[in-house]
């Protein structure tokens, strides 16, 4: 794939979002994003929310064993036969996107996949603010709006 990656993230997806994120402040929240890529678009379906008993107001780590868990459980619930892990979200009590860390650990995980995978920051303003990396590399992002 070339070019600027289209990214379609439903509704429900973004309503977890930001509950989680409401719930979570003036901590950090995050989670999964789950759904499929399909030919050039990545589509969100759902979103999982993830604790960090250790988060803070400035940081939010995913653990690989609640992680693991909470995937697990929500594929088995949601039964739909192209559901997977498409990438990460985290919410920011600040008026502030991505960090240099934040696209430092994505792209790190895109390597693993031939697909893109994206981050997703939940801004304090309620602005989403996308992000995708393929193999180790950054790309353009294209929101697609459903």
């Amino acid at each position: 794939m070339t070019g600027p990656v289209p990214v379609v993230i439903h509704s429900d997806a973004r309503q977890t979002i930001n509950e989680a994120a409401g719930r979570a402040t003036p901590l950090e929240a995050g989670g999964l994003l789950l759904g499929w890529w399909d030919s050039d678009r990545v589509i969100v379906r759902s979103a999982v929310e993830v604790v960090d008993p250790a988060a803070s107001d400035t940081s939010w780590i995913r653990r690989e064993d609640l992680a693991q868990q909470a995937l697990d459980r929500a594929i088995a619930t949601l039964g739909h036969p192209w559901m997977g892990y498409v990438g990460d979200w985290h919410s920011h009590p600040a008026p502030c996107g991505a960090s240099v860390q934040d696209l430092q650990s994505i792209r790190r995980a895109s390597r693993a996949y031939p697909q893109p995978l994206l981050l997703v920051v939940y801004r304090c303003d309620g602005v989403l603010d996308i992000r995708a990396a393929r193999r180790g590399r950054s790309q353009i992002v294209l929101e697609v709006t459903v």
